[in-house]
């Protein structure tokens, strides 16, 4: 994918990207599908919606997630299970035993933000 540049090695204005972050967000598709339709770069639209969507949006935002109790503790020396990495800042970590039901309503939770 090419990125067309402007008069002084400047690449697309701020107005293009703009109007793509806002589309891209609208069209319900993944950026990278929409960086595919619109042949454009997939890195040059993460960095544009980064910075154009101020201070406000990149807080984390803490998603109340139902949970049962647990019947277990960890021991030491038992096998901790596995931890899974959805991005950078949210990991799961699930035990040998543990509620699948609960791990669905989380991984729902996180589908739905």
């Amino acid at each position: 994918m090419t990125e067309h540049k402007t008069g002084g090695g400047r690449t697309r204005s701020r107005r293009h990207w703009q109007t793509h972050v806002k589309a891209q967000e609208k069209s319900g598709l993944s950026r990278a599908e929409y960086c595919r339709r619109h042949d454009l770069s997939y890195h040059a639209l993460t960095y544009w919606q980064r910075k154009l969507s101020g201070p406000s949006r990149q807080h984390t935002q803490l998603i109340p997630v139902p949970m049962e109790r647990a019947t277990q503790h960890y021991q030491p020396g038992l096998s901790p299970g596995i931890k899974i990495f959805l991005n950078s800042r949210i990991a799961i970590e699930v035990a040998d035993e543990f509620s699948s039901r609960t791990l669905s309503r989380i991984l729902s939770v996180l589908e739905n933000r």
